[in-house]
């Protein structure tokens, strides 16, 4: 079940994320963000979405492809099965840099002793998505336990050898969105 894949651990606010009627359903532990762009200082698109893609990416010095919106905090009201209906869902949001996202290693395996975790420190990374990579045949988020780029917009900063977790802060221009 994608239920809890991720969590926040630590300093976080929870806000409360504007959804439109018919967005994909969201479950409590999913990641969630906005794809607008600003114009002139206003917001192209003003909801929130489950993510769908690896994120959050950092595009530039000071700008993000996707705004960061937090972890589900609870599961989106639905107006039909699989989709949500109009609604403001909260979600925790990770002080950057500080308040930590918990979640299992995309490759368990390889964070399973001591040296494999330590060897992953201050590495940039992204959540991963499997469409259908959960036991229910919905989506799976796991972290990736491999350096994706220097745009992603995670850093690993610990974990858990024995559950095969890793703990990531959040890059504060994560939270930032395109400016176009």
């Amino acid at each position: 079940m994608a239920k809890a894949d991720l969590r926040v651990v630590g300093p976080a606010a929870i806000f409360p994320r504007y959804l439109v009627s018919g967005g994909t359903k969201i479950l409590t532990g999913e990641p969630i963000h906005n794809l607008g762009t600003l114009s002139s200082g206003a917001l192209t698109v003003n909801t929130m979405v489950r993510a769908a893609v690896d994120t959050p990416i950092i595009a530039a010095i000071t700008t993000s492809t996707h705004k960061f919106g937090g972890i589900a905090n609870e599961d989106a009201e639905l107006v039909a099965a699989g989709t949500v209906k109009e609604q403001f869902l909260n979600s925790a949001c990770p002080v950057p840099n500080i308040g930590r996202i918990r979640g299992k290693a995309e490759t368990e395996a390889s964070v399973d002793t001591l040296t494999e975790l330590a060897l992953l420190i201050g590495d940039a990374v992204l959540f991963d998505y499997a469409a259908t990579g959960a036991s229910d045949g919905g989506p799976l988020y796991t972290i990736k336990n491999t350096a994706s780029a220097d745009t992603s917009g995670l850093e690993i900063v610990g974990g858990n050898t024995a559950l095969s977790t890793l703990d990531v802060v959040v890059d504060s221009k994560a939270y930032r969105t395109e400016v176009s």
